[in-house]
């Protein structure tokens, strides 16, 4: 059978001509827009390494005094004390104290004061209390019952993401060892899971070190709660300037335009795909629409219906099969010459299957094969369908 079908579509050469370099070109743009689509879901499939249900930032005014302040501690207290409250932590609007907040720019970490090559880029997250921690739930990667741990009492203390930890110290263990801000030194005292900013991101380093709350200007305090605590009641009874963290990522995200960018490139990739969908399924059935006279003389030789339909979805599937292989070149060529970008990336070396050009290339391109492959069988088994449907005589006679 499969050397009868490529008898028809060599006969057929002048017609299946343009079909093949229809189905070449869309190929090619498929992969493209799947490649990308890939990325950004694989993205988002990483595990963000904090949780943020339940968590709530309080704001209060500046403190530009001593009775601010010491109002400020007397408004602390009311907060932490509050029914439903489980844990709350003192921090500053750019202290970076949330894994996606303003003062994201970090400082360069590395194992000793001379080796440029050791320097990594690394996201800075002072931290107020050790509250931090188990306020946004960041585990320990060491201690994986337990939850991030930075020893308070050594001002020279500082915890590692484990992408970071990795990167400087590769397989060994960074647990003790001396890391330097510049030419502070600093000592590891827990590696936690790796953070990422945004949804669609990959992960970027992170590091946390003590800071002086003394210092905080423009304080905030995070909070995370329980079942029994009532949104309402602590606007009404302590303050409304109260927002959910979920909604301080959303507001961050528009803000930087993250959101918009996402949801415009979802929509034309959307938008091609659809287009790709019906371009194919006119081009097969308009081509097995002008093909009804062959269908019914095929079938008035005895051919049954289900041959000829799985027959002329051979066929499709065939083109399709020849035009992947110039289009498969082409695409390795674009992925060897790096035009395309790793959506997301944050750091050069992170182990990810979209890192992998060649990994990610191959999984992408079985995956517009396949996507394509049902379009084009789909495409063509309808109009077959419905041609075969007709009683030979009236096809014969249309003719």
């Amino acid at each position: 059978m499969i050397l009868h079908i490529l008898k028809q579509i060599w006969t057929q050469r002048r017609r299946n001509a343009w079909i093949f370099t229809e189905l070449f070109i869309v190929f090619v743009l498929a992969w493209y827009i799947i490649d990308y689509g890939f990325m950004m879901v694989y993205n988002r499939l990483l595990p963000r390494g904090f949780d943020m249900e339940n968590t709530y930032r309080v704001k209060h005014r500046d403190l530009t005094t001593d009775a601010d302040k010491e109002a400020f501690r007397i408004f602390y207290d009311k907060v932490k004390r509050y029914p439903g409250v489980q844990t709350a932590f003192l921090t500053g609007k750019y202290s970076g104290t949330t894994p996606f907040c303003n003062s994201f720019s970090g400082y360069t970490v590395k194992t000793d004061t001379t080796s440029a090559s050791e320097g990594f880029g690394a996201q800075s997250k002072p931290v107020g209390s050790e509250n931090y921690f188990s306020i946004f739930k960041v585990k320990s990667v060491i201690h994986p019952d337990r939850l991030g741990h930075l020893n308070f009492s050594d001002k020279n203390s500082i915890v590692l993401s484990e992408n970071l930890a990795k990167a400087l110290f590769k397989d060994e263990p960074a647990y003790g060892k001396t890391v330097f801000l510049g030419t502070s030194p600093y000592v590891v005292s827990d590696v936690v899971a790796s953070q990422k900013r945004y949804d669609y991101e990959q992960h970027c380093y992170s590091f946390f070190y003590p800071s002086d709350d003394s210092t905080v200007t423009e304080p905030e305090i995070a909070i995370r709660v329980g079942d029994n605590f009532s949104l309402q009641n602590f606007k009404n009874d302590i303050t409304g300037s109260i927002i959910s963290y979920k909604a301080v990522k959303k507001n961050l995200e528009a803000m930087d335009g993250t959101k918009n960018n996402i949801r415009m490139r979802s929509g034309v990739m959307i938008f091609f795909l659809l287009n790709i969908a019906l371009g194919i399924i006119g081009t097969f059935w308009f081509r097995n629409q002008s093909r009804r006279s062959e269908i019914g003389l095929r079938m008035a030789l005895g051919s049954s219906r289900n041959k000829l339909r799985a027959q002329y979805i051979a066929e499709a599937v065939f083109l399709l099969l020849l035009a992947a292989i110039p289009a498969f070149c082409v695409n390795a060529f674009i992925i060897q010459a790096d035009i395309i970008e790793v959506a997301g990336q944050q750091v050069a070396n992170g182990e990810y299957i979209t890192n992998n050009k060649w990994l990610r290339f191959f999984i992408t391109s079985t995956i517009t094969f396949g996507l394509l492959t049902v379009i084009v069988a789909l495409s063509a088994c309808i109009p077959a369908y419905r041609a075969s449907q007709v009683h030979p005589v009236e096809a014969l006679r249309e003719e």
